[in-house]
């Protein structure tokens, strides 16, 4: 896994996502997400941001919106910002 500023290289198995995910799909999404992460100044709001663009840009039919890739978008979103939020953090934007 590399998280930083300027690079977002996360594999097929460290998100756990579905096997058979094609290898441009999880590209697309690094790709997609650093953009997320470099343009949101909170943890919790880039994790708002990154569950909403999955769910709408259907990568949840790779299980992208799974428990285990949940689990992985907020570590990766903890290395990258340096913080500590769970993955239900963003939970208090909503309510």
């Amino acid at each position: 896994m590399i998280v930083t500023r300027e690079k977002l290289e996360i594999k097929r198995s460290e998100w756990d996502c579905y096997t058979d995910t094609p290898d441009v799909v999880i590209e697309q999404l690094n790709k997609e997400f650093l953009e997320i992460l470099s343009t949101t100044h909170s943890p919790v709001w880039a994790q708002k941001r990154f569950y909403e663009f999955v769910d709408l840009n259907g990568y949840n039919q790779y299980g992208f919106l799974d428990s285990e890739c949940n689990q992985a978008a907020t570590d990766i979103i903890n290395k990258y910002y340096n913080s500590n939020i769970s993955r239900w953090d963003f939970l208090s934007i909503i309510l």
